[in-house]
């Protein structure tokens, strides 16, 4: 078996519930799915900690676009949930047969971050939406936080579809989880016909030679006839790479534990880039 085959994902993992940011990771692990022949699985948690606070007497349920709030019972929120669940596993049968990709789907009852953190542990990769709000556009919600900071698996966080043809930005230092997260892009890249792709090199102050990174990719990974550009950022791009990356199109692929995830906190770099991000360790 070849280097790419045996790290290619083969198993998805896609949180899901009733949002529009999961319906778009689930139109993203489907795709991902078809391009690396892999097998999606879709997870819908019942959050205990919602049901636990629809016991207390004064809990109610406040609807954006109705009047008065209604009585939250243990029973309406039970036939919320298994309505919730219902429709999240048709969704994913429609997309997964559609898509002619193997899929699966499984409920289970807990904290959610908690049920995420656990489900990561057997999967090649995590795909969520931002937040399970539907009225947010940048905020990002605390169990996608919580999985991108500590899940054991690559993690990508959106809240819309990335089409296709839109590039790849690679933040590449040379790192063990650089080289993992470019050898998935490049597959990625291969498999759809040659998506392009930018690298992101440190700055020079980062005292990293960006020819001697390119002679590392050249080894490692060879580039081929694929479409990869790189370039080295300046000490300003760097320390405000969210800005940099939102004039840009496409999905951003940073190595956990690269500098522009460690000195700005994650919940201030999702807000400002508002582009999907994809994680890898």
């Amino acid at each position: 078996m070849s280097e790419e085959s045996s790290s290619s994902p083969q198993n998805i993992l896609v949180a899901l519930d009733a949002s529009p940011h999961s319906r778009a990771a689930l139109d993203a692990a489907v795709r991902l799915a078809a391009t690396f022949e892999a097998k999606v699985e879709g997870l819908f948690v019942e959050d205990e900690t919602l049901q636990r606070a629809a016991q207390l007497p004064f809990a109610k349920e406040v609807r954006t676009y109705t009047a008065p709030p209604k009585r939250l019972s243990n029973q309406r929120l039970q036939r919320q949930l298994r309505y919730r669940a219902t429709y999240a596993e048709h969704t994913l049968q429609r997309a997964a047969e559609q898509a002619e990709v193997s899929h699966a789907f499984r409920t289970v009852e807990g904290q959610v971050t908690e049920e995420l953190l656990r489900a990561a542990e057997g999967t090649d990769l995590l795909i969520l939406g931002k937040t399970s709000t539907a009225s947010s556009r940048r905020r990002l919600g605390n169990t996608s936080r919580t999985l991108l900071s500590d899940a054991p698996t690559p993690v990508m966080v959106l809240r819309k579809t990335v089409p296709a043809q839109h590039p790849l930005l690679v933040y590449y230092d040379g790192s063990d989880a650089a080289d993992t997260a470019l050898r998935l892009v490049l597959q990625i890249s291969r498999r759809a016909d040659g998506t392009p792709i930018q690298l992101l090199f440190p700055p020079p102050e980062a005292d990293v030679d960006p020819t001697r990174l390119r002679n590392r990719i050249q080894t490692r990974h060879g580039e081929g006839d694929l479409p990869l550009h790189g370039r080295q950022l300046t000490p300003a791009e760097m320390h405000r790479l969210s800005a940099f990356a939102r004039e840009k199109e496409g999905l951003l692929v940073l190595p956990a534990g690269c500098p522009p995830l460690c000195n700005v906190p994650l919940q201030q770099f999702l807000y400002e880039i508002d582009r999907p991000l994809l994680v890898v360790r």
